[in-house]
């Protein structure tokens, strides 16, 4: 099966020319299904730009995560029932993160939950790096910067836990997993303008629990495969955690919608 990979598309910033031609791109694939990674668009303009998505490849499956833009301009609750809105109308559009274990070829499928950048890397709270999160989400405004880490470790473990509900039986019942996410769950694919995050940005930069829980699954599988695409960095990594272990971040424009890469998907992964 044919699986393109996008991430970090920021629709609304890119130009209608922009649009066009990256959707144009796209139908030209023909792909069997798309995995996106987050950061689509912004709160208010992402349900039309995913209802545009799934429109464009007709039946065939959208699978998605959110990221922290898609957020931007309201809250984590009324994004989120605005998406399963637009997932009702638009049945081939899938929010992952709701227990699915999705087959896609033999031996391998597809899980995924949109993670957060959780605050525990690097300086942790001692970050002076000023994040637009804490401005620009609801949940996030008028909070003590004590108060916001603790929001952020709370959602950072919250995909920790999932990963952890979901990643052994899919381990079980298949060879080969790709998990989809937005915040790279290592330091080690953490990127900032090419370069390896360094330790006041890691804590905006990562999933430290997202990471703590694959790496601690996959050493009880050894003979199981996982490839974490992920975006959220704008810089493009490939990394090998471990044997069982690989993470994909994507590299990203803002106002350049692209697809990151074309797999050919079977028993093997990355």
């Amino acid at each position: 099966m044919k699986l393109i990979w996008l991430t970090d598309l920021h629709l609304d910033r890119a130009s209608e020319e922009k649009q066009r031609e990256f959707f144009f791109r796209l139908r030209q694939e023909n792909a069997d299904a798309v995995v996106i990674t987050g950061d689509i668009s912004n709160a208010s303009q992402l349900p039309g730009h995913l209802r545009e998505l799934g429109q464009m490849f007709g039946t065939r499956p959208v699978y998605f995560v959110l990221g922290n833009h898609d957020f931007f301009g309201s809250s984590f609750a009324d994004v989120d029932h605005a998406v399963a809105d637009v997932c009702k109308e638009q049945k081939n559009l899938r929010h992952l993160g709701q227990g699915e274990i999705i087959p896609l070829a033999d031996g391998s499928a597809l899980v995924g939950h949109r993670g957060w950048a959780d605050g525990r890397a690097g300086w942790g709270n001692r970050s002076v790096v000023c994040n637009p999160d804490h401005a620009s989400i609801a949940d996030l405004c008028d909070l003590s910067k004590r108060a916001v880490f603790e929001r952020m470790k709370e959602l950072g473990k919250a995909s920790g836990q999932y990963f952890r509900d979901v990643l052994p039986y899919a381990l079980r019942c298949f060879e080969r997993l790709w998990v989809a996410t937005h915040v790279p769950p290592f330091t080690q694919a953490a990127f900032y303008n090419g370069q390896l995050c360094g330790r006041h940005h890691q804590p905006h930069y990562t999933n430290w629990s997202a990471g703590c829980a694959i790496q601690g699954i996959a050493k009880h599988f050894p003979k199981n495969r996982m490839t974490v695409l992920c975006g959220h960095t704008h810089s493009q990594a490939r990394v090998r955690i471990s044997e069982q272990v690989q993470v994909l971040a994507g590299e990203a424009r803002p106002g350049w919608p692209r697809a990151q890469k074309v797999f050919e998907v079977s028993g093997e992964t990355g």
